[in-house]
């Protein structure tokens, strides 16, 4: 059996997940084929990815043959054309779609009605996302969601949600949002072995005990809050005890957060070393003492997901779609309402005050990130293939 596994670009979540289901697919005598729209990086700089691939994949539109960013450029027309002489060729059994909203999941979805290939629908979308309009509902559940025959999801907020739209219950796996958990618990545990060889590698990290939050800078990542949460800790806890803050990540609200630290007198307690790759960022994990995810509004939160493999307690917004899944209250992390500044900075008091057990809090935050790994996006999808075949008789 063919199974074609389509994403706009794969970087490092689709290249771990799609290793362990290609090893699950060889275990079943099935063949997988990932495609991917374009190889450009687009907003995620994945870094060197070619140690990641070992499966078969094909790019639609080769970043080298465009001057200009591939999805911008291709036109619905010739994307439905580009899309169909490659899966022509691959003459896929079950085809695997990532969302309905982007141009090439509309073109895989005609695709797929047109040649009766059963379709699996992978999904980050949660019911609160976006303010949702009934009309539109409707309508996407005419022209799309009825297309598939089953659904891969990160948790049961997507679950619910596809549910909402008219997809069976049933019908919904779960196990899509997943990283690669032993290769950031394998560095940041070197690192960690190591710190004086770390620091040397990365100059910038501090000498101090920190809070480390891992983000795009843009509005809806909450970081001018985050800070003024912590100016309020640094108000409750002495200079000598107290934690600095490490902020990984740009984005066009980088001079306004400059400004922010520098309003609060906190340029030596916070710190902006940019952007880090995926080779680097284990190390800054490792050095850690808790992380922080204070988003407004995040499907998932992945970041999430590498922290705690990272032995790291996290603190996370409650919005986030992956809060209810990865997050135990108490045990591997808190939850805190991303509107209210008084409530983190308690948070942040609470985590490095000595008050909770953080060596017990590691422990659990590795444990439960188990959970969720490669392996459970291999099995999840291999029963949602199976189930819309099923669906599909």
């Amino acid at each position: 059996m063919n199974i074609v596994v389509i994403f706009i670009n794969i970087g490092t979540y689709h290249a771990a997940r799609l290793r362990a289901f290609n090893a699950m697919c060889q275990q079943s005598h099935w063949t997988m084929t990932a495609i991917q729209l374009t190889d450009d990086f687009l907003d995620h700089p994945w870094g060197k990815l070619n140690d990641l691939i070992d499966f078969p994949i094909v790019t639609l539109k080769a970043q080298k043959a465009s001057n200009a960013t591939t999805t911008k450029k291709t036109t619905q027309r010739e994307l439905f054309r580009l899309l169909s002489q490659c899966l022509a060729a691959l003459k896929p059994d079950v085809m695997v779609i990532p969302g309905w909203g982007y141009p090439i999941s509309r073109a895989a979805i005609r695709w797929s009605t047109r040649h009766h290939v059963p379709a699996v629908l992978m999904s980050e979308s949660k019911s609160d996302d976006t303010p949702r309009i009934w009309w539109k509902e409707k309508l996407k559940s005419f022209f799309y969601i009825r297309h598939f025959k089953s659904a891969l999801v990160g948790g049961n907020l997507h679950r619910h949600y596809l549910v909402q739209l008219g997809m069976p219950k049933n019908a919904v796996f779960l196990g899509y949002d997943v990283v690669d958990n032993d290769y950031f618990t394998r560095y940041s545990h070197q690192a960690r072995q190591n710190s004086q060889l770390t620091r040397q590698q990365q100059a910038q990290i501090p000498h101090r005990p920190y809070f480390i939050a891992v983000t795009r800078l843009i509005p809806r990542k909450n970081v001018t809050r985050m800070i003024a949460a912590f100016a309020q800790y640094r108000q409750i806890v002495p200079a000598e005890k107290a934690w600095d803050l490490v902020i990984c990540g740009n984005g066009p609200e980088r001079e306004k957060i400059e400004n922010h630290i520098q309003s609060y007198g906190l340029a030596t307690s916070i710190h902006l070393p940019g952007f880090q790759t995926y080779q680097s960022i284990p190390q800054w994990f490792g050095l850690a003492s808790a992380f922080i995810h204070p988003a407004l509004s995040e499907q998932w939160g992945l970041v999430v997901n590498e922290s705690l493999a990272s032995k790291l307690p996290a603190l996370v917004s409650n919005r986030c779609g992956c809060y209810p899944e990865l997050i135990v209250e108490g045990v591997n992390g808190f939850g805190f309402d991303p509107e209210n500044v008084h409530q983190l900075a308690t948070l942040m008091t609470k985590v490095s005050s000595g008050e909770i057990d953080l060596n017990q809090m590691q422990e659990a935050a590795l444990t439960h990130i188990q959970k969720f790994s490669p392996q459970i996006f291999a099995r999840g999808l291999t029963q949602a293939i199976n189930c819309a075949l099923k669906n599909n008789e």
